[in-house]
C-alpha cells in the first residue's frame, strides 16, 4: 500500500502539498533505503527545474534522477509528477554505485 507524508516542495515552480511512495521499492532494495531516505532524497529536489523523462498521453511526467547524491553516495530516484495533482509520487528509488 502507498504511504504518504505531507512534505512542502516546489519542483518545476509546482507547489507540492505531499509525497506518495510506493512501496516497490522494498522488493529489491530495502537493505540500503527506506522512506526516511528518499524523503531526504526528495528535499533535495526542492526548488529545482528537472525535466521529465517522459510525459504520458494522460498528462503524467515521469522523473529519473541519477545520480542524486547526499552523504555521498549516490542514488537513482524515479518520480512522477501530474499537473493537476499536488503531490510527488516515488515510483522506485535504490542505491547506486557510486560514480
Amino acid at each position: 500500500m502507498q504511504r504518504e507524508y505531507q512534505l512542502s516542495l516546489r519542483i518545476n515552480g509546482r507547489t507540492l502539498k505531499k509525497v506518495v511512495i510506493d512501496p516497490h521499492y522494498e522488493i529489491k532494495h530495502s537493505d540500503s533505503i527506506n522512506d526516511a531516505l528518499i524523503l531526504k532524497l526528495v528535499k533535495t529536489l526542492n526548488r529545482e527545474d528537472i525535466e521529465p523523462q517522459t510525459v504520458r498521453s494522460n498528462g503524467w511526467e515521469i522523473y529519473i534522477v541519477d545520480p542524486l547524491y547526499l552523504a555521498g553516495k549516490a542514488y537513482r530516484l524515479v518520480f512522477c509528477l501530474h499537473p493537476d495533482a499536488i503531490y510527488l509520487g516515488v515510483i522506485n528509488a535504490f542505491r547506486r554505485p557510486n560514480a
